[in-house]
């Protein structure tokens, strides 16, 4: 039963947190983990892990296998999100293009899904910098910026390392993005030495264009292209 509950809660605890299982709708029962099964995805090894990169080992009940739905579902491109007051697992598939996405578009959509993870308000500098082994930048945002930032980080992940753009630091490099130079770049603004907001600029190849997510001070996000 151990196993069922860290899946849910690895669901739950996208946005809302860890949710009671005092309800009527959780029951007990018997399962194995089988330790010996590998998986591909498009014909390509995967390794299913949680939002933390630990493994996970399939369960099996009455003869079936079973994986925890969100590392099957971020891993075919897809997305998943928690809905606490009905209680709800919503799926959102992907499309027939998405179903062909690339290997590295599938690196990068895995990267992303990570930094959203980990990332969180008021994390130290330190904390940060070892969540990633890619290197930061210190970022110069010409004084354009205002919104309540002291101070500026920027990854840059799957980039080309012969590509420099020419943009300033906050702007996203859209050409950089469709043209594959990077797959993805992290901004990060500071307040008093804690993450106070951060933005991850992406091409998105399910809409064909690139977007941008952002984790304001309030907690609040959105996500949505950066050119409609």
């Amino acid at each position: 039963m151990r196993w069922m509950k860290i899946a849910v809660i690895s669901v739950c605890s996208m946005a809302f947190g860890i949710t009671s299982y005092a309800s009527g709708g959780v029951e007990s029962i018997q399962a194995y983990l089988n330790h010996d099964f590998k998986f591909t995805l498009n014909t390509n090894t995967w390794v299913p892990k949680d939002s933390d990169g630990a493994v996970l080992t399939p369960v099996i009940i009455n003869g079936t296998s079973y994986l925890p739905v969100k590392a099957v579902v971020e891993a075919t491109g897809g997305e998943i999100q928690w809905n606490e007051a009905t209680k709800t697992i919503a799926i959102t598939s992907a499309n027939g293009n998405e179903a062909t996405i690339s290997e590295r578009e599938r690196m990068i959509i895995e990267k992303i899904n990570e930094i959203k993870e980990k990332l969180k308000l008021g994390l130290t500098k330190e904390k940060v910098k070892s969540l990633f082994k890619e290197q930061l930048e210190l970022a110069d945002f010409n004084g354009d910026l205002e919104n309540g930032s002291d101070s500026y980080w920027k990854y840059n992940f799957f980039k080309d390392p012969n590509y420099k753009s020419a943009l300033p630091d906050h702007v996203p490099d859209e050409e950089g993005l469709k043209n594959k130079k990077i797959g993805a770049n992290l901004f990060i603004g500071w307040k008093n030495n804690e993450l106070y907001l951060y933005s991850i600029s992406y091409f998105n190849p399910k809409a064909n264009k690139v977007y941008m997510y952002l984790l304001n001070p309030d907690g609040s996000t959105s996500d949505s292209p950066i050119n409609p």
